[in-house]
């Protein structure tokens, strides 16, 4: 689902089968792949291989403007559109939950520093170190916390990310992205308007900058005012406590947040720790492209488990007892694209029919030839044109969406 249902560059607008779709000047380059004058490749869709692997005539058909008819195409585009509003609202529960767990891991370094002054105060005794030298030491850190405070305002009003761009590994938003897959070097598949700077932009680096501007100036002030241990000693250890029982409410509704997601997730068939890194809505989603080859489409979803990337495609209607070539040959399609997109080398993809039917599609050298295969075959007929039927199956015939418009349909 998601594609494109036209390769592009040529019209679909002409829905007579008998006409057929415009046929592309192209030659077969040295690796296979058909390329146009300008070198650049044919495109081809996701939907389009799984439309050929069915029947090639029954994509000829698609991309000469028939569209699908029947109860199953309007029921499989409702029961996506159901998957991919639970998906949406898993990713934001998550997201949050995340959230919400880093946030209790810096509350809880303040307590942990806390804890440490405390003791300091606590088991120095008097005389071992000079007022003095505690009074240095103070303004010291009043200055740090200051250069920290100016540096964290002046990257959230400049867009530093966009000037140090894409080779450090920095130059995308700071939203979302920072509290999730950026950590695996992976990209962030989702678009849309993002500011790269702003004082509601800031990410975990403004943060933790600020955060630490304001724990350096607390560790400063106190140790200015602390012409009396016993009295310091009993201000952090208030201070301690209060943070500690600031830490524990906030740990709580981290954990609240991660059942949550669990819940969510078992109602999707998401593996507890997976990270939802994209979710085709067919509008905000980004459609992939590798423009090598061609290939170009938007898969369901892309999971991100165990520091694995795995594409996810779902499908509805019938649940087979083992998967359709023609939806294998589709997640082929998406592995391809994510592999060349992360730079890292995929094992596996899900098809997932139904709630319960789950299954784990190998990738790797030979799955990536018969990809390759298909693809160069429709980039032959759409610059040579002649697809035909390749079965003799009526009742694949009668399953076939287009059926309705075909010539060569099987009783």
């Amino acid at each position: 689902m998601g594609d494109s249902s036209t390769a592009g560059g040529a019209s679909s607008g002409d829905s007579n089968p008998d006409v057929g779709p415009p046929l592309f000047t192209a030659t077969q380059s040295d690796d296979g792949i058909w390329r146009d004058s300008k070198g650049i490749a044919l495109p081809v869709s996701a939907s389009d291989l799984e439309r050929h692997a069915y029947c090639p005539l029954s994509w000829k058909l698609a991309r000469s403007g028939v569209k699908g008819s029947g109860d199953a195409i309007e029921l499989g585009k409702q029961r996506h559109t159901e998957i991919e509003q639970a998906m949406k609202k898993y990713q934001s529960h998550d997201l949050k939950a995340r959230r919400e767990m880093i946030i209790w891991t810096w509350w809880f370094a303040i307590v942990v520093a806390l804890t440490l002054d405390t003791a300091a105060f606590f088991f120095v005794e008097e005389g071992v170190i000079a007022d003095s030298d505690f009074g240095l030491f103070a303004r010291y850190l009043a200055l740090l916390a200051l250069v920290w405070l100016i540096l964290a305002i002046l990257l959230l009003l400049l867009p530093w990310r966009k000037y140090l761009g894409t080779p450090f590994g920095l130059a995308q938003p700071p939203t979302p992205s920072e509290f999730d897959i950026v950590d695996l070097e992976l990209y962030q598949f989702e678009k849309g308007e993002s500011k790269t700077s702003g004082w509601w932009a800031g990410g975990k680096v403004e943060f933790t900058i600020l955060l630490g501007s304001m724990t350096i100036a607390l560790h400063g002030l106190a140790l200015f005012e602390a012409q009396q241990r016993s009295i310091a000693t009993f201000v952090l250890l208030v201070a301690t406590l209060g943070w500690t029982l600031i830490a524990s409410w906030q740990l709580h509704k981290g954990l609240l947040a991660n059942t949550l997601v669990e819940e969510k997730g078992k109602e999707l068939g998401i593996d507890s720790g997976s990270v939802l890194a994209y979710n085709d809505d067919s509008t905000s989603s980004d459609l992939l492209k590798d423009d090598t080859t061609g290939i170009r489409g938007r898969p369901d979803q892309i999971i991100i488990f165990e520091n694995e990337v795995v594409p996810v495609e779902q499908k509805t209607g019938k649940i087979p007892t083992q998967p359709h070539f023609s939806h294998k040959i589709q997640l082929y399609a998406y592995l391809h694209l994510v592999s060349k997109i992360t730079n890292n080398q995929l094992r596996y993809g899900i098809l997932r029919y139904g709630d319960d039917a789950i299954h784990k599609i190998s990738w790797g050298e030979g799955e990536s030839k018969v990809l390759m295969k298909n693809l160069t075959e429709i980039q032959r007929l759409m610059v040579e044109g002649g697809a035909k039927r390749d079965h003799d199956r009526p009742g694949k015939c009668r399953n076939c969406s287009r059926r309705h418009r075909c010539p060569e349909a099987l009783d």
